[in-house]
């Protein structure tokens, strides 16, 4: 059996960050090897009991801290067979063989920490939903956020003792905001801010599109725009709003160029997929990627944030055709051969490379 295999990605999807792909991969592993299941409870339960300040650079030393923490649960030695979380796991295995498998969930969860928290400049936290992955974390306050794909967030030192908690998205992000009356929670994109006390809202702001959109689940948030910092607008719940930058116009020849930027405030929408009723600006959170109308020059950078693939569009007809669907757990091959029927084109995958033509 893969054990290394099957933990790792056990480990990432207790961290949010397993693509469908892995999904799959991990349903075969499990109906392939059934023993798998035993490693799925201690890495939940490893999991739930160590947050991110425990974690410490000598995986021996955390190990210890868990052992400790664990007391007569822990006991590899001889007793009914039913007693301990680790017998209970790890069956009729040698003691030794036994602490071997432990570590080595211990490390890979230690290794999957590591990666969610990384600090680019002194004082400074990243965190990063690379393409293809989608991540939950929980902030050093108590919020929750759920990034999406090709995305990344931001924050100082100063998020637990500072008069306000800063934070910075690039990218798409579903905030589970801590509420503290006292020090305000205020994300800060290229195009708006937002200034909360505690309520559930997602973002999406990624860099190279020219829409930014805010859409309130509950609670009450104050939006900004940026370049607009006196007009500030009070959302509530079920509000969505989207701020369109448009090309730059010439003011008037040898001047400045003038920005334009169109404001919209509207209503979330649901939808209805597999018989279930979904808000459709937070689909991606239910790992479903949802397409409407759009163009397959809109819908290209959304397959290469959602598939960690990069596409080329050899033929510019292709560019101006239109689609509706949403995408589940189908590969990228799936999905471009189910849009080819509806709109004649060719396509080539080859690793992360795909070609349209």
């Amino acid at each position: 059996m893969d054990e290394k295999r099957i933990i790792s990605l056990l480990t990432r999807r207790a961290a949010g960050e397993l693509s469908a792909a892995e999904q799959a991969e991990l349903r075969e592993l499990l109906a392939d090897h059934p023993d798998g299941v035993y490693y799925e409870e201690f890495v939940r339960e490893l999991w739930i009991r160590s947050p991110q300040a425990d974690v410490v650079d000598d995986v021996g030393v955390y190990y210890a801290r868990h052992k400790q923490r664990q007391g007569s649960s822990l006991d590899f030695g001889s007793g009914p067979a039913g007693g301990g979380l680790f017998r209970r796991l790890l069956g009729a295995r040698r003691p030794v063989a036994a602490g071997v498998a432990v570590l080595m969930v211990v490390a890979v969860v230690f290794w999957v920490f590591r990666g969610v928290e990384e600090s680019p400049s002194s004082g400074q936290v990243e965190i990063v939903a690379e393409r293809g992955v989608r991540k939950q974390v929980v902030l050093p306050d108590g919020t929750k956020v759920w990034l999406n794909a090709d995305s990344r967030l931001l924050y100082d030192g100063q998020m637990e003792t500072g008069d306000t908690r800063n934070v910075r998205l690039e990218g798409e992000a579903y905030f589970d905001v801590t509420r503290n009356k006292n020090r305000p929670f205020i994300i800060t994109t290229d195009k708006i801010s937002i200034r909360v006390l505690g309520t559930t809202f997602n973002v999406k702001a990624y860099p190279d599109e020219s829409k930014a959109e805010a859409t309130l689940i509950s609670g009450e948030i104050e939006l900004t725009v940026n370049d607009r910092p006196k007009e500030k607008i009070l959302m509530e719940p079920n509000e969505k709003v989207a701020v369109v930058d448009h090309p730059v116009v010439e003011a008037h020849p040898g001047g400045e160029d003038e920005k334009r930027l169109t404001l919209t405030i509207g209503s979330l929408s649901k939808v209805q997929v597999d018989d279930q009723e979904y808000i459709e600006e937070t689909l991606w959170m239910e790992n479903k990627l949802m397409i409407k109308n759009e163009t397959m020059e809109e819908i290209v950078p959304k397959l290469e944030r959602w598939y960690n693939v990069d596409i080329t569009l050899r033929d510019p007809r292709i560019r101006s055709y239109r689609y509706t669907a949403t995408i589940t757990e189908e590969n990228i091959g799936d999905v471009l051969g189910a849009m080819q029927l509806i709109k004649s084109f060719h396509f080539k995958v080859d690793s992360n490379d795909v070609v349209i033509y």
